[in-house]
């Protein structure tokens, strides 16, 4: 009877029936957001649930222990409540119990709503019926025991709502940081740091989530029960020591002090009163009700806590990780690299719930103590209070704000690194305008609603926007979803704040008159806090339209100016673009169409305009033995159409939306004729998107890869879509990849040709800048305040051009009739002259083992380049290779270290003009295994030769690391080594293959073989697949290792 008073009681409770339909609904948008194309069934089913309860039960379980703990102080009923017959452990067992039944109910219908998703997208399976059974006594019921009696105690303990709040927000995040550094695979950027904590805390983890996670690659069964056990046996301790110490945490067992031993008369002064004019006082007030405020949150607790907390967080963070670069290398750190470890992740995300925190405080302060209405029957106007608790919060922000800054200065002195006081204030600047207007909004919400739980949920919902992909998920992808959201990316000490600073300005004032004109509605329709004004709207309100009208028009601007730069915006008209694509023009995949054999590029630098314009001419050659009448023109979506002219030939087809056109010749092109196509445009750096990928126009660095850039030639199967879900979204047949080892039996799988062009390029640049691409460079000459490079390629290139201006001058070097050139800045000399050595070692190093054993480099020259980040450490194009700057230029290797990372790069990156560039392109179903996997032996022989077998053991070590630290988190199913397009298959394993490869059979074999796929398979012969290795190798080894190459690259 008790347990059904109970349940009556808690199922009339707003938050309840919130929290019933709030749960469900995330666990349907996670189950799509998780889902992963390949993947096993019944372990992505398990991973979603492990993600569900990861982030569910924490948050429902702190949320709900209020109402349930609490409901007495909350009411001011908890003198009442304890003279009743009932005994406190009765009211405490009931209590904990209704809570745990409630959450588990909650998430067990989330559990359910994601296996109906699973079913749907992967079929029925009634192993998933089994999973969720298990999943939902063993892990789901007693993690909601061990979280309930947590609540229990706290609130027991402390009484306090805001307690129970903070501690499970810290339980919540401090799981999900642990997580993190243990390789959890739900959290993005998870890595397993140290395999011992990974192995403790696969059986210390209080929710078991990673032995479950484990036990995909593994079974852990008995790790799973005796886990349990424990945490049944830790709830158990915990319910008890609450429930024995309840005599401590009531207050009326406690003794009175000082009691009143008899009545006392009661004398009633006499007193005369007499009216009194009223005086506007409206700044007194104002600066009362800020002090009262600002004090009321600096004297609670928990705040005291916080702002001594942070700075340690701080410290620890940018301490522990400023002068890293990457495994087994370290940079001399700087300010500019310690904001980035604590500015743009930890600042936000731990500010927004700070901010949100502090706003609940301040404008809910008086209704938690029954004064709100009395406050509002005062003369004080609203703008006044509200005025002060938007200054008590920007005050706040700025104690925030300085917290970080002590925090960070403290570690840069104590790491001793060089410091600049400057760099951090000028980004926190940045970053707390951002956060101010959180704070803003989010009291005016306060302010607003007359029911805080009304307000809590429109804050629930403006941070789960800003945090989730939800709307994505819906459809609706928009930066603007995200509230005071701006581009700002973290600085870097090739270019400072270049990468996105032109794209802060724009967003902050449209956010900054968006919360501006929301403090003004607030202003005019709150009532002294205590929610909205219940007058009807009149026409002196009408000016209110003005700042509305204006916010729209504002956003509507950016809006237009950000589909003007990247007309592409979010991955929803992408993925629509690429079908679109393949819908319309599916029809020309077989039809024949001419190459492109030779570009004559005329480009002009402008780096400070930020700003390049381009004159291309190309040769288009028939390679058929058919004439060819038509032929598809088109441009990626991304930018705008160019002008295109082809010599007779006229336009009879242009489709705008797609950014194609069809041409029709005259006059056939017949078999190896060639005709002219011009075509000129310019390319703008984008000032409302960060700087990065592969097209750069800045005064640092510019760098245009002509794919996507320049205009495409028939059909382009890079446009279609290859996720299964999307094709079937789309309407579009479904295509399987085919299998590098399924090729050498489909001769029709291999195109019957290279793709290979020659090229010439003019290129002029601004004063002082350096220009780099692809062929020997025939002269240089300065006219009217221009640089102006020649360029000549002297034999055929992969089709793959690229064109770079940077400011700074190469070191050269001439290596067997090869320049090598490394452009770097200057700055730190030591460093970056150490590491220019290695560099140029590396490339004559690798260079050389290529000519002694398979054949020699065939340009004339070799450039390596310090780039900015631009989405990967080291990239490479023909006869060009670029290397991020802080890996490749600012670091060195770490004490300890048995391989330099900036050799290894640099001899991966060399290699792949051999492996990439000359062969292992031109089929796209196979280029994984010749483009990465065979760099990754080259790896391995040329830092012996230079090292020794200690170095080569050294990288196989790290390797293995990081392929079982990899393959612990991939829930999709094993592929053979050379039809993997996995990274860890590609890197980490390919590495682990080969050096057992080379212990087998030696080097000796491999490199016959690969000599021999030089021979018949390179330009211009017909393309090499990975198939073609294998099958060669096999030729060049003994009869008893064949098995064991099959179990290295075919067998999964």
């Amino acid at each position: 009877m008790l347990l059904i008073n109970e349940l009556h009681y808690v199922l009339r409770q707003p938050l309840l029936w919130l929290c019933f339909v709030t749960a469900p609904l995330f666990a349907f948008t996670l189950s799509s957001g998780l889902a992963v194309e390949g993947s096993d069934a019944i372990n992505q089913f398990k991973l979603h649930l492990v993600a569900l309860q990861m982030i569910q039960l924490a948050l429902l379980t702190g949320a709900l222990a209020p109402t349930f703990f609490l409901r007495d102080q909350i009411h001011n009923m908890q003198e009442l409540v304890a003279v009743t017959p009932i005994t406190f452990k009765q009211s405490a067992l009931l209590r904990v119990g209704t809570l745990v039944l409630c959450v588990f109910v909650i998430v067990l219908i989330s559990m359910l709503v994601m296996m109906v998703m699973q079913v749907r997208s992967k079929g029925f399976d009634w192993q998933i019926i089994n999973q969720l059974a298990v999943n939902s006594l063993f892990v789901l019921l007693p993690n909601s025991c061990l979280l309930g009696v947590i609540a229990f105690w706290f609130c027991q303990k402390f009484s306090s709502p805001l307690v129970n709040y903070f501690v499970f927000a810290v339980l919540w995040i401090g799981y999900l940081l642990l997580a993190s550094v243990t390789g959890n695979p739900i959290l993005a950027g998870s890595s397993i740091i140290s395999e011992t904590s990974y192995q403790l805390f696969i059986w210390l983890d209080p929710f078991a989530y990673t032995a479950i996670i484990g036990s995909f690659v593994e079974p852990q069964g008995w790790v799973i029960a005796i886990n349990r056990v424990l945490i049944l046996l830790l709830t158990t301790v915990i319910y008890f020591s609450a429930a024995a110490a309840s005599n401590v945490f009531n207050s009326f067992n406690k003794r009175v002090k000082n009691a009143v031993s008899k009545l006392q008369p009661v004398i009633v002064a006499s007193a005369s009163y007499r009216p009194v004019a009223a005086k506007n006082h409206e700044l007194p007030i104002f600066i009362a009700c800020y002090k009262v405020a600002l004090f009321n949150v600096l004297k609670h607790p928990i705040t005291l806590l916080i702002l001594l907390a942070w700075p340690a967080m701080v410290f620890n963070n940018v301490a522990s990780s400023s002068a890293y670069a990457e495994p087994l290398s370290v940079i001399s750190a700087t300010s500019i690299d310690a904001i980035s470890h604590y500015a743009f992740d930890m600042q936000i995300l731990f500010g927004c719930l700070l901010m949100v925190l502090w706003s609940w405080q301040i404008s809910c302060y008086a209704r938690r103590f029954n004064m709100a209405e009395l406050i509002a029957a005062t003369p004080i106007k609203t703008a006044t209070i509200l005025y002060s608790q938007l200054l008590v919060l920007a005050t706040l922000v700025i104690i925030f704000s300085t917290m970080s800054f002590v925090g960070a200065s403290l570690s840069q002195w104590f790491i001793h690194s060089q410091y600049d006081a400057y760099d951090h204030v000028y980004v926190l600047c940045l970053t707390a305008l951002p956060l101010m207007m959180i704070a803003w909004v989010t009291v005016c919400v306060f302010n607003l609603c007359r029911s805080i739980l009304i307000s809590g949920l429109v804050v629930f919902v403006m941070l789960i926007l800003k945090f989730t992909p939800v709307m994505t998920y819906l459809g609706f992808t928009h930066t603007f979803w995200s509230l005071a959201w701006t581009p700002l990316q973290p600085p870097s000490e090739f270019w400072d704040y270049r990468a996105s600073i032109s794209s802060y300005r724009p967003y902050i004032q449209v956010w900054l008159f968006a919360c501006v004109s929301f403090i003004l509605l607030t202003c005019v329709f709150s009532h002294r806090g205590a929610g909205l004004d219940r007058r009807a709207v009149v026409r002196k309100d009408a000016w209110l339209i003005m700042p509305v009208l204006l916010c729209v028009g504002l956003f509507v601007q950016l809006h237009l100016r950000l589909v003007d730069e990247k007309p592409l915006t979010n991955s929803h008209k992408r993925e629509a673009f690429k079908a679109n694509y393949e819908k319309t023009f599916a029809g020309w995949q077989h039809k024949l169409q001419p190459q492109v054999s030779h570009i004559d590029a005329k480009i002009d630098f402008y780096p400070h305009q930020q700003l390049a314009k381009f004159d291309l001419a190309y040769t288009l050659k028939n390679s058929h033995p058919m004439a060819i009448k038509q032929i598809l023109v088109g441009r990626a979506g991304f930018y705008k159409w160019a002008k295109v002219k082809i010599a007779g030939a006229t336009q009879i087809a242009f489709y705008p939306d797609l950014n194609q056109a069809v041409y029709e010749f005259d006059v056939a092109i017949k078999p190896h004729e060639t005709r002219q196509l011009t075509t000129q445009f310019e390319v703008h750096q984008a000032k409302l998107w960060p700087a990065g990928g592969h097209q750069i126009i800045t005064p640092e660095f510019s760098y245009i890869r002509a794919v996507p850039v320049l205009p495409t030639i028939g059909y382009q199967i890079n446009y279609e879509l290859t996720d299964t879900s999307l094709r079937a979204q789309y309407g579009l047949q479904q295509k399987s990849r085919p299998l590098a080892s399924a090729l050498v039996t489909k001769g029709q799988d291999r195109p019957a040709h290279y793709e290979r062009i020659t090229m010439s390029s003019t290129v002029s640049t601004a004063t002082g800048y350096q220009v780099v691409t692809q062929g020997k460079q025939i002269t240089h000459q300065r006219e009217q305040g221009r640089e102006i490079f020649k360029f000549k390629t002297v034999s055929a290139i992969n089709n793959l051009p690229a064109w770079l201006s940077v400011p700074f001058n190469a070191e050269t070097k001439k290596h067997d009739g090869v320049t090598l050139q490394v452009f770097a800045k200057k700055q730190e000399p030591i460093e970056r002259s150490d590491a220019i050595a290695v560099n140029f070692q590396a490339m004559m190093d690798t260079l050389d083992w290529f000519k002694n054993n398979i054949v020699a480099y065939k340009a004339k020259q070799l450039s390596l380049i310090a780039a900015p980040p631009f989405g990967g450490t080291g990239y490479a194009l023909p006869q060009i290779i670029l290397i991020e700057d802080k890996v490749g230029f600012r670091a060195r290797p770490s004490v300890g270290a048995g391989f330099d990372q900036r050799y290894r790069r640099a001899v991966h990156e060399t290699a792949h003009q051999w492996f990439g560039h000359d062969i292992g392109n031109s089929v796209p179903a196979d280029s994984a295994f010749l483009m990465e996997s065979m760099a990754k032996y080259i790896e391995l022989v040329v830092l012996e030769k230079r090292y020794g077998k200690t170095a080569m053991n050294a990288l196989v070590d790290y390797e293995t690391k990081r392929y079982e630290q990899a393959s612990r988190m991939d829930i999709t199913a094993k592929m053979a080594l050379i039809d993997s397009t996995k990274n860890y298959d590609q890197y980490s394993k390919a590495t682990i293959v080969f050096a057992k490869l080379r212990a087998k059979v030696g080097d000796e074999a491999i490199t016959s073989a690969l000599k021999s796929v030089w021979q018949e398979y390179a330009y211009p012969n017909r393309p090499a697949t990975a198939m073609d290795f294998i099958r060669t190798l096999k030729q060049q080894v003994e009869e008893q290792h064949i098995a064991f190459i099959n179990s290295l690259f075919l067998d999964v």
